[in-house]
């Protein structure tokens, strides 16, 4: 009795002494005052100095109503995937470097790879939706939905448009059942711009193959402003290119050839009402070429960006840029020796940037990690809090700080104005490339939002105030003949308004199928299938609130082979292009 006391001491001791040490591939997104964070490996420090990984299955939460430090043991609540229905394709899978999304009452889950630690097969194409209060998961309901599953694309949402974006990306054959054993699968980019409407569960592509040289882009850096153009600009920049039919089994961290870099000092930016792409320069404190980091948006816009891995880690750094817009300068607010990569950023109370997961990588092992560059002190559990008004890291969030964005001091001090605007610096140094982006950004808007609190890479709007009247009434008999004719006059307008959408779209599908695709799918058909709207949305699959079985580690760069499309080709909508 007394071996078996202390055995089970000893055995107790291990498990309070094991320690989280660095989560890798996560995705994070806050929803009305709670931060997400699913999918990724954990990386667990043992007593013997050993750090194995193992998959984390469930969806975490963290409470963003109450103030807390970023080392409290219960900083995390887990909210159980159902894994035990009949039909196992009901089961919520837990992938690595998905995407997630999330309007106010549902969050949305797509794309990722398997990790090598899952312990379960491929599992089948879909998209997801957890609806909160209902504490409900499906995978029914969408249509249009792409028959691929990508990973390392930019997510960005607008909380106006209740669009989701996914830019770019590529392909992996752990994360596609179809391709999973194909012989001579390997890591392909993917060209192109998919969108979730999330709220009719619509999926749709746009081109890219005007944005640079192949099309694509994989581990860059996407920003979304929402206040230019209808329906916002995309800014896009860093991440690494290659053309698509390339077979790429290994991640682009040690490369060095600048045909394969998605510069820094020139960016893409992308009118989503007009599908147009644009080439525009930048100036200032241009960062280094860099790969893998975060970005988010506040309200100027500024663009804050945090870490990412340059093409050797010894160039690396930790620093903190902005790129402040419409003037498009790079301006350094913040320097750190300390790296950081495959990390999420999102943006809390409208003045504060987290950085959740990553890694500190060493040498040129970045993604296995060492005892001594476990996450602590700033990035203590993996959550990294940056005030972007004092332009500080901090341990703590302070739940009661409502207050707005104001532009801090090294901002102003080069592009002019006061911390809440008016910056006299309203265009880039050398002018803007192209006439029509000048114009678009002669015309900002303020357009209503939703009360969903922060956008993965998106910029908060404020509500709109309507116009004041002129004080003019009109007549009974003059308000019934203009609502006859207003009647009329919308029919006419709405059928020509359809009749014009279908031809566009057939015209842009077929245009767009001229793309080429990877070698291996030659023969194929040239479109990506897209599942037809159901009729109705099906019941749910309950989810089990809390897990208390916890499965995290880390995962190594070793086993991540990324691949090509689906056999069936997404058609991909063209876009003029100017430079």
């Amino acid at each position: 009795m007394a071996h078996l006391v202390a055995w089970l001491s000893l055995c107790a001791s291990l498990v309070l002494a094991n320690s989280n040490c660095t989560r890798l591939f996560n995705s994070a997104v806050i929803n009305n005052q709670t931060l997400y964070i699913d999918g990724g490996d954990m990386h667990t420090l043992f007593p013997n100095g050993t750090i194995p990984k193992s998959a984390i299955r469930d969806l975490q939460s963290v409470d963003l109503s109450r103030s807390w430090q970023n080392s409290d043991d219960d900083l995390f609540t887990y909210i159980r995937k159902p894994h035990d229905n009949s039909d196992t394709d009901d089961n919520p899978p837990w992938l690595n470097e998905g995407a997630s999304w999330s309007n106010e009452q549902d969050l949305f889950f797509y794309g990722g790879y398997l990790s090598e630690k899952a312990g379960i097969s491929v599992p089948p194409l879909a998209t997801w939706r957890y609806d909160i209060a209902a504490k409900n998961w499906t995978r029914r309901g969408f249509w249009g939905t792409p028959l691929v599953r990508l990973c390392q694309g930019g997510a960005v949402q607008s909380s106006v448009d209740q669009m989701a974006y996914y830019l770019g990306g590529s392909l992996n054959p752990a994360g596609n059942p179809t391709f999973i054993n194909t012989p001579g699968a390997d890591v392909y980019m993917d060209p192109g711009l998919i969108a979730l409407n999330m709220n009719t569960l619509e999926w749709t592509k746009a081109s890219t193959a005007d944005m640079n040289t192949w099309g694509t882009i994989g581990d860059g850096y996407v920003g979304l402003i929402d206040s230019v153009g209808k329906r916002g600009l995309l800014v896009a920049f860093g991440g690494y290119t290659y053309p698509v039919g390339q077979k790429l089994s290994f991640l682009a961290a040690q490369q060095t050839n600048e045909s394969n870099q998605n510069s820094m000092e020139t960016v893409r930016v992308y009118d989503i009402d007009k599908e147009r792409w644009y080439d525009q320069q930048t100036s200032g404190d241009v960062p280094h070429w860099r790969m893998a980091g975060c970005a988010v948006v506040a309200p100027a816009p500024d663009l804050y960006v945090f870490g990412g891995m340059a093409a050797k880690t010894k160039d690396s750094d930790g620093n903190v840029y902005v790129l402040s817009v419409p003037s498009f300068r790079w301006i350094k607010v913040y320097d750190d020796h300390v790296l950081r990569y495959k990390h999420k950023c999102v943006l809390a109370q409208k003045h504060t940037m987290m950085a959740v997961g990553g890694i500190i990588p060493v040498d040129d092992m970045e993604y296995y990690p060492q005892s001594r560059n476990c996450d602590s002190s700033t990035f203590a559990n993996g959550i990294g809090i940056f005030d972007l008004r004092k332009l500080s890291w901090m341990s703590n969030y302070n739940a009661n700080d409502h207050g707005e964005y104001t532009i801090p001091s090294k901002i102003v001090d080069v592009i002019g104005g006061s911390e809440t605007g008016g910056a006299t610096l309203s265009k880039p140094q050398h002018g803007f490339n192209s006439s029509d982006l000048e114009n678009l950004f002669k015309h900002r808007s303020v357009r209503p939002t939703t009360s969903v609190v922060a956008n993965p890479t998106g910029s908060p709007a404020s509500t709109h105030q309507p116009a004041a009247g002129t004080g003019h009434t009109l007549s009974s008999g003059t308000i019934a003949g203009a609502v006859v004719g207003v009647v009329a006059g919308v029919a006419l307008l709405a059928g020509l308004a359809m009749a014009w959408v279908i031809v566009r779209r057939r015209r842009k599908e077929q245009e767009a199928a001229q793309q080429d695709g990877p070698p291996w799918a030659k023969g194929a058909p040239d479109t990506w299938v897209f599942a037809p709207r159901p009729p109705e949305e099906l019941d749910a699959v309950p989810v089990y609130e809390l897990s208390h079985d916890r499965q995290e580690s880390w995962c190594g760069a070793a086993s991540r082979v990324e691949m090509p499309t689906e056999a069936n080709r997404t058609p991909e909508l063209p876009a003029s292009r100017d430079r």
